[in-house]
């Protein structure tokens, strides 16, 4: 990958060809590139050291197994290895991307640097147990340390399915927490982090993740000498992302998919699964103000390119977009065109922090015990107004189970079956959902709610439809912790009362029957899987509803 100002990034005529690929592909829109505009540039492979060998004392952070961390799922192996190489930093530009121009001063390594980060994968232990699938996730970096929130739901799926799941450290902040964590095992690592106050980041050098998880995707996608998975036969690469890492995903299908390419020209992922997200993202983090989309660009909603999309986002999105006027912008219609495979699904009753396996403790949690070297029984409590304000696991006030139990999963696990099926041969396509519906007769739109309190539209599962519960997306703040900034993000749920459930149904077997049903529904319509669909079954069966 060559620096700034070179002949592979901005229109050369070498490069015509490529861009004849691309056309005829549907990557290239009708509108005019300007001339400082980044054209389909072949991605390099970046050079991976490892697997890094792991102690009792010295192990990788968030590594199954290790300190707090549940044991590695049974047939698996986890390991992490360091991977480095040089990434560029960008710009939007009314017709594409550039690389920024000029570099501003305090971008003092340049907008073009080097790089070393890390990434941790999963894999069968037996070589025919492998599906053929690599799930690539940027990890979230939103609390300042690695949270693999698309593991954290989908863990089960991959494991059954025999998957390959790799998660790497996509942004400079988490690199830093990684050195604090293990300053001797991390010292090879190398993202220049620069705060400009305690807990701040300028932000000057994040934009080179793009770059990164292109290089990281085409490591595997071509599945040569360095790449952990050489010995597989790998035939499908998919990045899915969660929440901030869903923001990266989206905006590495929406801009960069067209651009960062194979050797053959052919596309690096071949298919994205971005979750918890509001659209595309600031590609330099506040370096340049043209990192920022304008409001009006079309670009806020996923653009053609010649894989499938499978956006997926909770009920808190749909809350937090109702604040913006500019917040729900992303929302399109959904797409069967071969050079836009597109479908959006918002699941109604969800939240972007929740506890879908019902863990005594949730993930993030876990990794924030280990990261403080402190037990779990002592960790800080958060401040949310529905959660008890007592150090440990987090818990609901009386009345309340917080975190939300809704199982989100469920629609998350039946997307990377879809999307597999959606490139397979017979190209079969994924369901439709209505987006949750909104009313905008108020300032702010607010959520239509049934008269239990939860949401109209979106993907219906038994949840709401058969309910037991009113599920709320967000949370307000009681106790100003080090994380109570989070409380947004983080949904609980209200059982309803046996008068309640006793006019609703009218016996046990009558509320089995309704989830039964509702589950088989989605199974058939292919929002949820048929395991996950049993699982619900039996939580129904074992229930005291009504």
């Amino acid at each position: 990958m060559m620096r700034a100002g070179g002949a592979s990034r901005t229109q050369r005529s070498w490069w015509l060809p490529v861009v004849a690929a691309a056309l005829s592909v549907g990557l290239v829109g009708a509108r005019p590139a300007a001339a400082s505009d980044v054209t389909p540039f072949t991605v390099s492979i970046p050079t991976v050291t490892g697997p890094i060998a792991s102690t009792s004392t010295d192990f990788p952070f968030i590594a199954l197994g290790f300190s707090v961390e549940p044991p590695v799922p049974d047939g698996y192996v986890e390991q992490e290895y360091f991977f480095s190489g040089t990434g560029t930093i960008y710009e939007y530009t009314p017709t594409g991307i550039q690389l920024v121009s000029p570099c501003p001063a305090r971008a003092t390594f340049g907008c073009t640097i080097p790089y070393a980060t890390r990434m941790l994968v999963l894999r069968p232990i037996e070589r025919n147990k492998f599906s053929g699938t690599v799930v690539i996730e940027p990890l979230d970096p939103s609390a300042g340390f690695d949270v693999a929130g698309v593991w954290d739901r989908s863990r089960d799926y991959f494991v059954r399915n025999g998957d390959v799941f790799v998660g790497w450290t996509s942004k400079s902040v988490a690199v830093n927490t990684l050195k604090v964590f293990n300053a001797t095992r991390y010292a090879p690592l190398d993202w220049p982090y620069l705060p400009t106050s305690p807990g701040n980041n300028s932000g000057a050098y994040d934009g080179v993740t793009f770059d990164i998880a292109a290089q990281i995707g085409a490591l595997f996608k071509g599945n040569g000498p360095g790449s952990p998975t050489r010995d597989l036969d790998v035939r499908r690469v998919f990045e899915a992302g969660f929440s901030q890492g869903g923001a990266f995903t989206f905006t590495q299908a929406d801009i960069f998919h067209a651009l960062a390419r194979m050797p053959d020209g052919g596309p690096i992922y071949d298919g994205y699964v971005p979750v918890g997200t509001n659209g595309a993202n600031n590609l330099n983090f506040g370096l340049t103000p043209a990192g920022a989309l304008p409001g009006s660009d079309t670009r806020r909603q996923m653009q053609p390119r010649d894989v499938p999309v499978i956006h997926i986002n909770t009920e808190t999105e749909i809350f937090i977009g109702t604040l913006s006027p500019l917040g729900l912008a992303y929302r399109r219609p959904d797409s069967d065109a071969l050079n836009d495979r597109y479908r959006l699904w918002e699941v109604a009753g969800s939240s972007n922090v929740s506890n879908d396996h019902q863990d005594e403790v949730l993930t993030r949690s876990l990794n924030l015990a280990e990261l403080a070297r402190i037990t779990v029984a002592d960790l800080s409590p958060s401040g949310c107004t529905h959660q008890q304000f007592i150090p440990g696991p987090a818990a609901g006030v009386p009345g309340v189970i917080d975190p939300n139990p809704f199982p989100f999963s469920n629609v998350e696990n039946a997307a990377f079956a879809d999307l597999t099926a959606w490139i397979g041969r017979a190209q079969t396509p994924p369901p439709h959902a209505d987006p949750i519906e909104v009313t905008t007769t108020t300032t702010p739109s607010q959520i239509a709610r049934d008269a239990f309190g939860n949401a109209l539209g979106g993907v219906r599962t038994p949840f709401l439809d058969v309910p037991t519960a009113t599920y709320v997306p967000f949370d307000t703040v009681a106790h100003t912790s080090a994380i109570s900034g989070f409380c947004i993000l983080s949904g609980y749920s209200i059982p309803f009362s046996e008068t309640t459930l006793q006019s609703l149904y009218r016996n046990h077997g009558d509320y089995v029957s309704q989830v039964t049903h509702a589950s088989n529904r989605l199974v058939h319509e292919g929002f949820w899987l048929r395991p996950d669909a049993r699982a619900v079954h039996q939580q129904a069966v074992h229930s005291s509803v009504p």
